[in-house]
């Protein structure tokens, strides 16, 4: 091909700018040309103050939650007293669970603490019932957060860290395995902060949602339990039982919070031994 038929200007040296790129770099050149020009930079990705604007809003709302329950007597309704006795009046209603439901839903995206929401459904539901109402109520309570918090600030982290010591840890928890997730939610750690954490660090949908479903169901149910039972107990009705029930909740609550760790401490013992045997055969192979 001739350079008049390229359409390209012949350079000083003969040939065309392609044929005169060494190492048939022009493909690249070409690539970086295009990447540079200003239309297509500003398509590629939304800019970046959006996405801090959206992060910034996440913190905001979360922050004045906070600040209500802490520092306002906004806070006083949410304890477990005044739980139990406002769930107390609206039990007569049909729509009291409903209700209950609900504020988990309103309440789990703000950070808010769902302890006192726990203990209330048990203390007036019962434990049966009480189980079925925080089980459903913590379960969408968790997905309500974590679709808020990935819809505000999931793109903010994930351009923030593109590299570095931030981005490794942001893919090793996105990359956490079924049951691993499902232990976390033994470990005594914020309900809020697993979501939101889950959420940010980019955990598919589909396993934080399952993982949610397997890993709260066991504690919600000692939890109710534990609070029925002590409700029992404080009403003065049926010592032995009362002490019986409350007494398998607390053996319970503390093998779902040791035993897991146990688990995973367990666990990163046996993968340390494993990539250590791995790097010893890589070291005693040829040429090691």
């Amino acid at each position: 091909m001739t350079p008049e038929s390229s359409g390209r200007p012949p350079t000083p040296g003969g040939g065309t700018d392609r044929e005169r790129r060494p190492g048939g770099a022009a493909p690249a050149a070409d690539a970086a040309e295009r990447l540079a020009t200003p239309d297509d930079a500003d398509d590629a990705t939304p800019p970046l103050r959006w996405a801090f604007v959206r992060f910034l809003l996440l913190v905001v709302v979360v922050a004045a939650a906070f600040a209500a329950v802490r520092w306002t007597p906004l806070g006083g309704y949410l304890e477990r007293q005044e739980l139990a006795g406002l769930l107390v009046r609206l039990r007569a209603a049909w729509w009291a669970p409903a209700a209950f439901v609900g504020i988990y839903v309103v309440l789990c995206p703000l950070g808010l603490p769902v302890s006192p929401l726990v203990f209330a459904g048990g203390a007036v539901f019962g434990a049966a019932w009480g189980a079925l109402w925080n089980g459903l109520g913590t379960f969408l309570g968790a997905a309500v957060t974590y679709g808020f918090a990935r819809g505000l600030g999931r793109e903010f982290v994930a351009r923030l860290a593109r590299g570095g010591r931030l981005r490794r840890t942001e893919r090793r928890l996105a990359r956490a395995d079924f049951w691993s997730l499902v232990a976390v939610r033994f470990v005594p750690l914020p309900f809020p902060l697993v979501n939101f954490a889950a959420a940010l660090a980019g955990v598919p949908a589909g396993r934080f949602l399952a993982s949610t479903a397997v890993g709260l169901t066991p504690s919600v149910i000692v939890y109710t339990v534990l609070a029925t039972a002590l409700m029992r107990a404080a009403s003065g009705g049926g010592g032995g039982a009362v002490a019986a029930a409350a007494g398998t909740a607390i053996a319970l609550l503390f093998l779902l919070t040791f035993l897991p760790r146990w688990w995973l401490a367990r666990r990163r013992r046996r993968r340390y031994r494993d990539l250590v045997a791995a790097r010893r055969e890589r070291g005693g192979g040829p040429g090691g």
